[in-house]
């Protein structure tokens, strides 16, 4: 399990497929929207619930391209800071 510490939450980049009308599969791998959803969130994070915010884990967002990579478990998370956090999707 990762926990982050201080107002940084985990991110697991959503990877999205898209394909054509006659099913070839694009790569999306190009584009600059870093999306994704909240694995953990920071106990000193006033976005959170718990702090009177809205995010909660499961919440996708849209995120800056400031953060750190890490590999875990065979799994790749992104440590962001909640100020690099630009947007939460409905």
């Amino acid at each position: 399990m990762i926990r982050p510490v201080f107002d940084n939450v985990i991110v697991k980049k959503i990877e999205e497929k898209q394909s054509t009308l006659s099913g070839i599969v694009l790569n999306t791998n190009d584009t600059d929207a870093n999306i994704g959803e909240i694995y953990a969130i920071g106990e000193a994070s006033v976005l959170s619930v718990e702090n009177g915010g809205e995010l909660t884990k499961g919440s996708k967002v849209i995120f800056s391209d400031n953060y750190k990579k890490v590999n875990y478990n065979n799994e790749t998370f992104y440590v962001v800071n909640e100020e690099e956090l630009l947007a939460i999707l409905n």
